[in-house]
């Protein structure tokens, strides 16, 4: 998918969230700082940055924990990127585990002959409730993987837990989510700004991983189902 399709997604995230940031109008997650009481859990395949990268994105949320310490930062552990969510995270969710064969047979069949991409990481956008690293795809295998696994998933029907929340287009990585009420709100946002075309570098996508997962992708409760390695087709 084109670059340019990719910043508009990034930019209506950034135009219709950052304002109400730096006035300290957000979304504080209910679960985060009660994570006992969150039985959410989602089917997602996904693949992980390499450790230069995960130390890269890291080393510059330490910038902004210095202002924000109360806010819950993504670590080496639970830094990732969505391909898709086969389902979303929801509370009752053995019925959708119940059927994990099939979900694994969908995946398999879908990704057979899926070459290794590269995805290049500049810049930052926000939405009321969190800040993510902004991906660029270099080719469109990213949205055609997508979009195979969304049309297999429906023939199998295994949809019912499909795109709950918006359609995946993008690319981007969840780094923080804001769990408290912000301390500095103006000065969070004015970092926030002058790192909103930061780069954070390149990586080839060779590995995917399909995992079960609560909503923050938490080591604990994030077991891996496959590994699938991409090859040159």
């Amino acid at each position: 998918m084109p670059d340019d399709h990719i910043q508009t997604v990034y930019d209506m995230l950034w135009d219709t969230s950052f304002e109400a940031i730096s006035r300290g109008d957000i979304d504080i997650d209910p679960y985060i700082t009660n994570p006992g009481l969150d039985r959410r859990r989602g089917l997602t395949l996904i693949f992980r940055p390499p450790e230069e990268i995960k130390t890269t994105v890291i080393d510059f949320l330490k910038s902004i924990q210095v202002l924000e310490p109360d806010q819950y930062y993504y670590g080496q552990s639970n830094l990732h990127f969505t391909v898709l969510s086969l389902f979303t995270a929801i509370p009752d969710y053995q019925e959708q585990y119940n059927q994990l064969d099939r979900y694994r047979k969908v995946v398999v069949e879908v990704i057979d002959g899926v070459s290794p991409f590269s995805l290049h990481l500049r810049g930052l956008t926000v939405s009321r409730g969190a800040l993510m690293v902004c991906g660029y795809p270099d080719s469109d295998t990213l949205n055609n993987l997508r979009n195979a696994l969304r049309q297999k998933l429906i023939q199998n029907n295994l949809a019912q837990g499909l795109d709950k929340r918006y359609t995946l287009t993008a690319a981007h990585s969840t780094v923080m989510r804001f769990s408290h009420p912000l301390r500095n709100p103006f000065e969070l946002s004015q970092i926030i700004q002058t790192n909103r075309y930061r780069e954070f570098g390149r990586f080839d996508v060779k590995c995917l991983q399909l995992v079960k997962n609560d909503w923050y992708m938490s080591q604990q409760h994030t077991p891996i189902m496959a590994e699938y390695y991409l090859r040159q087709a």
